[in-house]
C-alpha cells in the first residue's frame, strides 16, 4: 500500500537492524534454523514490510541493512545474499532511488548500530537524522514515523513509548519489592529510535571507548550527548518521548508468527 510521501529538508538515513541470531524464535518444520525478518508476508519478507513503511512515508537517501556475521566468509556471503533477497522481496523497495548498504553485524546490537553509523558516515556524511529500527518489528505505522520524525526535528531525539498497563515494582537480587514505581511516570519504548546523526555517531564511539554495554540507543544518547554542547554550541536535548503504537510489535517467539497471518 503506497503512503503520503513527506518532503522534507533534511538528509535522512535509515538503519534496520537484523543482524541477530533469532534465538528465540525456534526452527520450522525441516529443522532449519528460522530467521523472522526473512520471514515471507504479504508481498514481501518481515524485514522488507519493516523498510517499506519508512520509505514510504519519508524520502531516505540511505538504507542500511545489518546481516548475522560469520567467521567462514562463505558463510558471510550466504547471509548478506539472504539479506538482500528478503529486503529486496518487494518490488516498491527494489524500485526505490536509494543507497542500500549491506553491513556484517557485531557480536551485540550496540557493536552492529555502531558499525552501520560509521558505513553512514563514509556513505553520506551529510546525513542530518537518522532512524534506527528493529528490523524483527514490520508491523509500524506511517503516524509513528511521523511523530518520531518531527520530535527528532524539534529536539534532536525522539523515540516511540507506551506507559505500562501493569504496575510496576522493582525488585532485588532475591525476589523482594524494595521499590514501587509510578506507572505514570513509566514507558516501554519501541522503535523507530530517531536522533540527529553527528551527535549520535560520537555518542556511539564514546560508547565504545567505555568499553560498557547498553540497552539500547536512548540510553547510549542520553550517557553521551544529552545536555552537551553540539558543533554548533547548542545544548543537546534529552530524549523526547511521543506517543507508540500497541501494534508496533516485535517478533520474538514462535507464537508471534501467528501475527503475520501466514
Amino acid at each position: 500500500m503506497m503512503m503520503e510521501t513527506t518532503t522534507s529538508k533534511n538528509e535522512l538515513a535509515l538503519i534496520l537492524v537484523a543482524a541477530g541470531s533469532s534465538a528465540r524464535i525456534g526452527f520450522d518444520k525441516t529443522g532449519t534454523k528460522i530467521k523472522k525478518e526473512y520471514l515471507p508476508v504479504k508481498d514481501g519478507t518481515v524485514l522488507s514490510m519493516a523498510a517499506k513503511v519508512f520509505l514510504s512515508t519519508l524520502k531516505f537517501s540511505t538504507v542500511i541493512v545489518t546481516y548475522p556475521f560469520s567467521d567462514d566468509k562463505d558463510e558471510l556471503q550466504a547471509n548478506a545474499k539472504k539479506s538482500k533477497e528478503a529486503l529486496f522481496a518487494d518490488e516498491f523497495i527494489k524500485n526505490y532511488d536509494a543507497d542500500f548498504l549491506f553491513v556484517p553485524g557485531g557480536e551485540t546490537r550496540q557493536e552492529s548500530v555502531y558499525d552501520a553509523l560509521e558505513t553512514i558516515e563514509k556513505a553520506n556524511p551529510n546525513c542530518s537524522l537518522v532512524f534506527i529500527h528493529d528490523g524483527a518489528r514490520p508491523f509500524l505505522k506511517a503516524e509513528t514515523v511521523e511523530l518520531t520524525y518531527r520530535a527528532a526535528t524539534e529536539f534532536g531525539a525522539a523515540v516511540p513509548g507506551l506507559q505500562p498497563v501493569e504496575t510496576q515494582k522493582k525488585i532485588d537480587e532475591n525476589g523482594f519489592i524494595v521499590k514501587h514505581l509510578v506507572r505514570s511516570s513509566l514507558t516501554a519504548v519501541q522503535t523507530p529510535q530517531v536522533f540527529r546523526f553527528k551527535p549520535i555517531l560520537e555518542a556511539h564511539r564514546l560508547a565504545q571507548e567505555s568499553n560498557k554495554t547498553f540497552t539500547d540507543d536512548t540510553e547510549i544518547w542520553d550517557e553521551f550527548a544529552a545536555k552537551r554542547k553540539d558543533e554548533n554550541g547548542e545544548t543537546l536535548s534529552r530524549v523526547k518521548v511521543v506517543l507508540g503504537d500497541p501494534e508496533n510489535k516485535k517478533i520474538t517467539y514462535p507464537e508471534d508468527i501467528k501475527m503475520l497471518g501466514n
